[in-house]
């Protein structure tokens, strides 16, 4: 029978023990978004034109622009 070393029976215990795990930091949901802020969430072209799409929580905001230009990361309300 093989021996067991007291760290070993140390970590065992506190395994057992059933010690709360530390609460991991959260995401934030896109409702907990800055409240001025919308995030691109996807875009479309048609023809000469490019719509931009933004999730602004509980609404999508569109934003129509030529279709050469690149749409914005984020867009203020």
């Amino acid at each position: 029978m093989e021996s067991i070393t007291l760290p070993a029976l140390m970590v065992l215990a506190s395994l057992s023990a059933g010690a709360p795990e530390p609460e991991m930091s959260k995401i934030p949901a896109p409702q907990q978004m800055a409240q001025g802020t919308c995030s691109l969430s996807g875009q479309q072209r048609a023809g000469a034109r490019k719509y931009c799409y933004y999730n602004c929580g509980e609404t999508v905001r569109t934003v129509v622009i030529a279709a050469g230009r690149n749409c914005a990361f984020s867009i203020r309300r």
